[in-house]
């Protein structure tokens, strides 16, 4: 009787325990084993999953041979490092102007910076940003003015995100992100332990690489949830070479703190910022107030179907954007890989991108809506166990 077994390992317990119980109703047909399981198993299999983390697929089997399946594409930089994507979809927009990525994610420009010295050459690659923080010069009404939000390139989880709207604040979030580069190179000189990787990231970092995107300032408010900025987290299944599936039932994560009130107080990170990572460990954090269900946000039905929508459209786009772009992302036959989508929503209902993440974490659904991942995890392995394991 021919193998088929998937190896799951993934660090997060929370989501190795879901896989892990999910593939268990494929036995005995699928042979489910823990990464961390030393046993031996002599049996050859005829047909192998990697459900692991990133670095842990054996990438040289899975090129080689169209029985080794992964849970994760090789290449897909050009989807989930913000400075790809937004070079990705310009392309694309100026080859499909009529499509919704022409007005579904926020006007974007690359900023590289290697010194905070050289601001002024780095901001004329971004003239319409300077531009723009010149025309804020005497307009009081913090709504009107032009605001921009800065992202790191390759960081997640709400990490070195600021909104800004003059270049005296720019400079001196700038300064600050450098200084704390520099204290992050001391430590790992001091320490005589330091791998070899770790100095080679820091060596290559001296140029740093910004997005800086148009900011959403009118964003969708809710009465019923204290006028609280908040954005959509979409799941996403990509397949082979390439169906997408969007997962029906999204969450909506909302900021701490009242937007209408620091819409002026830029500084205000928990009124501009919905990541709940960034609040999870804050005393008096409240998940039911924090995460919940789109479908059932304080809209008509028909603005919810709506926004559904749009927001499958810009995925149906942005993944046509960037798998043309072969250098940056390629869909490999025997591949598939879960990436959670963020999208904001402004007041008349429009819905923009704001990123794509690999390896979305999971977790910061919480524990009363960890059903959504569930139904996702066993959404997922359904389309794995039968479309590359047990496709006879």
């Amino acid at each position: 009787m021919a193998v088929r077994k998937v190896i799951v390992g993934m660090d997060e317990p929370y989501v190795q325990a879901m896989l892990l119980q999910a593939f268990a109703r494929y036995r005995p047909q699928l042979q489910v084993q823990s990464a961390d399981d030393s046993s031996d198993d002599s049996a050859e299999p005829s047909r192998l999953m990697h459900w692991r983390e990133y670095e842990s697929i054996d990438w040289d089997a899975v090129h080689r041979s169209s029985t080794v399946f992964s849970s994760a594409y090789c290449f897909r930089k050009g989807l989930i490092r913000k400075a790809q994507m937004a070079f990705n979809i310009k392309l694309y927009t100026a080859k499909h102007p009529e499509s919704i990525l022409c007005t579904g994610v926020p006007e974007t420009w690359i900023f590289e910076l290697d010194d905070v010295d050289y601001i002024d050459e780095a901001l004329m690659e971004c003239f319409e940003v300077d531009h723009g923080m010149k025309a804020n010069e005497g307009v009081a009404d913090p709504r009107e003015r032009q605001q921009f939000i800065l992202k790191p390139s390759l960081t997640g989880r709400g990490a070195g995100i600021y909104v800004f709207d003059t270049k005296e604040r720019l400079l001196e979030l700038l300064e600050t992100e450098f200084q704390s580069d520099d204290e992050e190179d001391d430590d790992d000189n001091d320490n005589e332990a330091s791998e070899n990787a770790e100095r080679s990231y820091h060596a290559v970092s001296q140029i740093r690489e910004w997005v800086i995107q148009r900011y959403i300032n009118r964003p969708l408010l809710l009465e019923s949830h204290q006028n609280r900025k908040f954005h959509i987290r979409t799941y996403v299944l990509a397949v082979g070479d390439l169906r997408v599936y969007v997962y029906r039932h999204m969450l909506a994560l909302f900021a701490p703190h009242p937007y209408a009130a620091s819409a002026s107080k830029l500084d205000d990170q928990r009124a501009h910022l919905t990541n709940t990572c960034l609040q999870a460990k804050s005393a008096g954090f409240d998940e039911s107030a924090a995460v919940c269900l789109f479908w059932e946000l304080d809209l008509p039905r028909h603005k919810l179907e709506h926004i559904f929508d749009q927001l499958c459209r810009i995925l149906a786009d942005t993944f046509t954007a960037v798998s043309s772009e072969s250098t940056s992302f390629q869909t490999w036959s025997n591949c598939l890989e879960q990436f959670g989508f963020d999208f904001i929503i402004d007041e008349d209902c429009r819905v923009y991108l704001l990123e794509a993440n690999a390896y979305p974490d999971f977790k910061q659904t919480g524990d009363q809506l960890k059903f959504v991942v569930e139904g996702f995890m066993d959404a997922s392995v359904a389309m794995a166990a039968t479309k590359f394991l047990l496709d006879d």
